[in-house]
């Protein structure tokens, strides 16, 4: 099976409503994408950083018992977790207030020799961190280099406005590495000042020809290719919680380019049929995650959608 490799930190998300803590659990953007993934039979790993504390072994355990593999997360020994607080609003939405991992160590990432066919998903703080930078850089261009299919997720929340001048350069060069790119109306609107689906695109193809899938909510979901650009309708539900919501859209791309057999190394290439495949399943991931307060696809879904069966 193809190897999917997920870049990102490891975070502990503490969940409130109404002020008073109602779950809690291992989270950070693309770790949730992998747990979903790990969950859906896919061979795939974490790239992060972790603390060796007790938040630590749980975050751990929990992912090697979704079947997330964890050669590539480096451990600092002196440190204590990273921690994000969730605030649902009445519609069930989240603002965040984010707590950085504190250890006296300079930030490291364990990176593997990428292969032709692999996948990389990436984004979030660590797309932007300079620390990281220079191995991610070189990671997601030799992955570019041998065929690996590269796909970019910004996930900018509002706590991260006042470094925007600083850190878009960065953003664009990801966006230059990317086959796709994934990202939520919040998103764009913080990044380019844009809050269509058309105004983002036309941004994006100054900088890069990937394609771009623009989510909003239950407005729907946009894909804009050089030839296809569609709109799919959101699913009608009454979401418990948004949490997690474009971090298993992630994972349904992810799962589709395994499942539906994808390669290529233009998003310009993939015909409408494919793209229908994509979108579509990622909709389903992302809508079943907001029915419950896991950050990730149920094992009932993940038994269902099995990429081993």
């Amino acid at each position: 099976m193809r190897k999917i490799y997920a870049v990102g930190e490891t975070v502990f998300d503490i969940i409130f409503k109404n002020a008073k803590p109602v779950d809690a659990k291992p989270g950070g953007a693309l770790l949730n994408t992998a747990v979903s993934l790990g969950r859906l039979g896919a061979d795939v790993w974490l790239i992060g950083d972790i603390a060796d504390d007790v938040v630590g072994e749980i975050t751990l355990d929990f992912l090697r018992k979704n079947k997330v593999k964890t050669d590539y997360i480096y451990h600092y020994g002196d440190a204590k977790s990273r921690l994000a607080l969730a605030f649902l609003n009445d519609e069930n939405n989240a603002k965040y207030s984010f707590y950085k991992i504190r250890t006296t160590s300079a930030a490291k990432l364990i990176f593997p020799v990428p292969s032709e066919n692999d996948i990389v998903l990436f984004g979030s703080y660590y797309g932007m961190k300079h620390e990281i930078r220079e191995d991610l850089v070189a990671f997601l261009k030799d992955a570019r280099k041998v065929g690996a299919i590269i796909v970019y997720d910004p996930n900018f929340r509002a706590a991260h406005r006042d470094i925007l001048d600083d850190v878009m350069p960065l953003i664009r060069e990801n966006m230059e590495l990317s086959h796709i790119i994934k990202g939520s109306d919040e998103d764009f609107l913080y990044i380019f000042g844009k809050d269509n689906a058309p105004g983002t695109y036309q941004v994006v193809r100054e900088i890069t020809n990937a394609a771009l899938i623009y989510t909003a909510n239950r407005h729907g979901v946009w894909l804009n290719t050089k030839n296809y650009s569609e709109h799919y309708d959101a699913l009608a539900i009454d979401p418990v919680s948004t949490i997690g919501a474009g971090d298993t859209f992630m994972a349904g791309v992810g799962y589709a380019l395994v499942k539906n057999k994808l390669f290529f190394d233009d998003a310009d290439k993939i015909s409408k049929e494919y793209w229908d495949k994509i979108v579509k399943t990622s909709i389903e991931f992302s809508g079943h995650v907001c029915m419950h307060y896991d950050n990730y696809v149920s094992p009932e879904l993940a038994e269902k959608y099995s990429l081993l069966q």
